[in-house]
């Protein structure tokens, strides 16, 4: 891997890193807020099943786009095309911005569980929430091994070199005429 893409790589999985593991931290900070009972005080009125139920669909909804958003974005033709068309750093920038939407939209789940926990007082809320959020962070979590090897695998191939042993060319592949 050429020097400047090493660099690079490094810059943006630290960016990913720190992100993800900043959205690790706020699950864990509102799980920690949500049982020791520091809620804050919301409007009387907000507590229906009706917005209970609007919060879980988008609960559920914002885990199941953030599998689908990884899996789409980091398909191995999706990132081959990216890597041939724009070049490695538009590769890289790819892994990075879909690593940092993912973690934040396990941030988001997190902070959904904690208003609704807000909302009912019943911490089991933020206790399924912060399950669903911890789920998705460590899905998105960035393994450095696997971004080099995504780079890696789609530097072009330099050709074998010329065999020195044999100075007469192969033979011609079945089926051509010489």
């Amino acid at each position: 891997m050429v020097d400047v893409a090493a660099n690079e790589l490094d810059s943006r999985y630290r960016v990913a890193i720190l992100t993800v593991v900043v959205m690790l931290a706020l699950t864990v900070l509102l799980i920690v807020l949500a049982y020791t009972g520091v809620l804050p005080d919301l409007p009387s009125g907000l507590d229906s099943p009706v917005n209970r139920g609007i919060i879980w669909i988008t609960i559920l909804v914002c885990g199941l786009g953030a599998v689908a958003l990884r899996r789409t974005s980091f398909a191995a033709m999706r990132l081959s095309d990216i890597a041939a068309v724009k070049g490695v750093s538009e590769l890289l920038g790819t892994l990075q911005k879909t690593t940092i939407l993912v973690a934040l939209i396990g941030g988001a789940i997190s902070a959904l569980g904690y208003i609704l926990t807000a909302m009912t007082g019943d911490v089991t809320n933020m206790r399924n929430a912060g399950i669903v959020a911890l789920a998705v962070l460590f899905y998105c979590f960035p393994r450095r091994a696997a971004w080099q090897r995504v780079v890696q695998a789609t530097q072009p191939q330099s050709p074998p070199p010329p065999d020195s042993l044999s100075s007469s060319p192969a033979p011609p592949a079945k089926g051509t005429t010489a």
